[in-house]
């Protein structure tokens, strides 16, 4: 089995090096690749990344630009394209974390023969009164939106096979096209499952305007989601209506705080502001609907 693994970047920081360290020091019986997929045209970013990528001296690694649209569903579809041909299973992690030592072992030993996993983020803060800010990003098992789980794109694989016949991420979506992608593999009759022993130190940036910032964004891509794809049912979707729209994930951290309540509003305020850009915009999302029904 062929494996390779896409990192994107939309930057250059010192968290990148380690990463690709670790993850070209990963022990594998199976031949591996890894593919950097860099989403900015800034010209003084892909230096750095071509000279880490020459002091790295691996010729397993492959650098790629996905700088023709910003965003990270984007760079992803890009390093999934720029794949070798013969790469069966494609696995995703981000340039900001830190892959356990036998992470990516772990990883394809929980898929199976299942057509993708999600893998353990154990929550790296900052600081430590950081922690009670928001839930646990996998609390033991996979993440769920409205009772259904989903794998989360710093830390899943998926065989190649699958993923292309959902169509790939989502670039539409301004978060949750993982949520998009999960749920597009469970109604096409596609299992994943949960790796808790392949893990990932998921580094979370520190300041609160970053955390409200990130989860208001949150918020408008779960609008997104539902109201373009719905919740998967059996062999359809079921789209909520009415406020079932704005219903409450209740996804909590470990005790209530000023900061847990802020992050809460945050979300609640982009869920709005992403129903109503889909009530303005009705044209796109039926356009999205209709292309995520052909990729299934």
């Amino acid at each position: 089995m062929n494996v390779c693994v896409v990192i994107p970047t939309a930057g250059y920081d010192e968290l990148l090096e380690p990463q690709l360290s670790a993850v070209l020091a990963q022990q594998l019986d199976a031949l591996f690749t890894v593919v950097l997929s860099v989403n900015t045209p800034e010209h003084a970013v892909r230096a750095s990344i071509d000279s880490l990528v020459a002091r790295v001296g691996d010729d397993r690694v492959l650098v790629v630009s996905s700088a023709d649209l910003r965003s990270a569903a984007h760079a992803r579809n890009v390093g999934v394209l720029a794949a070798p041909v013969d790469a069966e299973v494609i696995v995703f992690c981000d340039a900001d974390d830190l892959v356990a030592g036998d992470w990516l072992e772990r990883l394809l030993a929980s898929l199976g023969e299942n057509a993708a996993v999600g893998g353990h983020l154990d929550d790296v803060y900052p600081s430590e009164r950081q922690a009670v800010w928001r839930p646990p990003a996998t609390p033991g098992t996979l993440p769920s939106f409205l009772g259904v789980p989903y794998m989360v794109t710093a830390n899943m694989a998926s065989r190649r096979e699958a993923f292309d016949n959902v169509g790939g991420f989502d670039v539409s979506l301004v978060r949750g096209e993982d949520i998009a992608l999960s749920w597009s593999l469970l109604k096409a009759g596609y299992a994943f499952v949960y790796a808790g022993d392949a893990v990932v130190q998921y580094r979370h940036r520190p300041g609160l305007w970053l955390l409200l910032r990130q989860h208001e964004l949150y918020g408008r891509g779960m609008a997104q989601v539902l109201a373009r794809y719905g919740l998967p049912k059996g062999d359809g979707w079921s789209a909520p209506r009415g406020t079932a729209m704005l219903r409450a994930n209740k996804q909590r951290a470990g005790r209530r705080s000023v900061v847990g309540t802020m992050r809460r509003g945050a979300i609640a305020v982009g869920r709005v502001r992403g129903l109503v850009q889909e009530k303005r915009h009705p044209q796109q999302a039926v356009v999205a609907s209709v292309h995520a029904e052909a990729r299934s």
